[in-house]
């Protein structure tokens, strides 16, 4: 028992690392890369140079990177409720890469049907009016609640395919409270439509406004 918690104790950094980013990969569905993690006992997570990876990158590598995340965490819920609380999420100098891909197809001689889809997978759902996924049900899984969380000097980098040049957008900082995955609060996804209307709001590209606009109903 003393040789396990002596283990614990001298990789326990290292263990919280892989459990911490497996979760976050799990819950934004997406892989998760960083340059440099550290866990100050008992509840304080930093994570420098984070990335989230555009899995089928058309103009960017990534979805999204931050300078530094900090998460003050409940460590008793994390070990051991099925609803991890997060206390408080700072981000920092965070780069939001927004790809949307304009299509078109002809319905007949004078239609044109117009459809988007973009990398974090909410135009196309939106555009053709796609149901919500449904998930099997599982036995147990750890859903996760921001009670508060801080956005600041943040900024969105905007390709429209059908629009050669690139936006570069400074953003809104932002405050966001009791966000999650779990039925009943507001989802993480719909924060980032909060940020898709603030980028919509700063781009003085009246033909990209437009074309935002059509992708995400606004």
């Amino acid at each position: 028992i003393l040789t396990i918690i002596f283990l614990i104790i001298f990789f326990d950094n290292k263990l919280v690392e892989k459990y911490v980013v497996y979760k976050l990969s799990k819950w934004v569905e997406k892989d998760i890369i960083f340059e440099e993690f550290n866990f100050d006992y008992p509840n304080l997570i930093k994570v420098k140079g984070l990335k989230i990876i555009n899995p089928n990158s058309v103009y960017y590598n990534n979805i999204f990177e931050a300078n530094i995340v900090s998460i003050n965490l409940d460590l008793m819920s994390y070990l051991f409720d099925k609803l991890v609380i997060v206390n408080e999420l700072k981000i920092d100098r965070p780069s939001f890469y927004l790809e949307l891909i304009v299509k078109k197809k002809t319905i007949s001689e004078n239609n044109e049907k117009v459809t988007f889809e973009d990398n974090i997978g909410v135009a196309k759902k939106i555009s053709e009016s796609l149901p919500d996924r449904v998930w099997p049900q599982k036995k147990r899984d750890k859903n996760f609640l921001i009670s508060k969380s801080f956005i600041k000097n943040g900024k969105a980098l905007v390709k429209i395919s059908s629009i050669k040049d690139i936006s570069t957008i400074n953003l809104s900082s932002f405050e966001f409270s009791n966000i999650g995955n779990q039925k009943g609060l507001q989802h993480y996804k719909d924060v980032l439509r909060i940020i898709f209307l603030d980028i919509f709001a700063r781009e003085k590209d009246f033909n990209k406004r437009k074309i935002l606009k059509d992708a995400y109903q606004f």
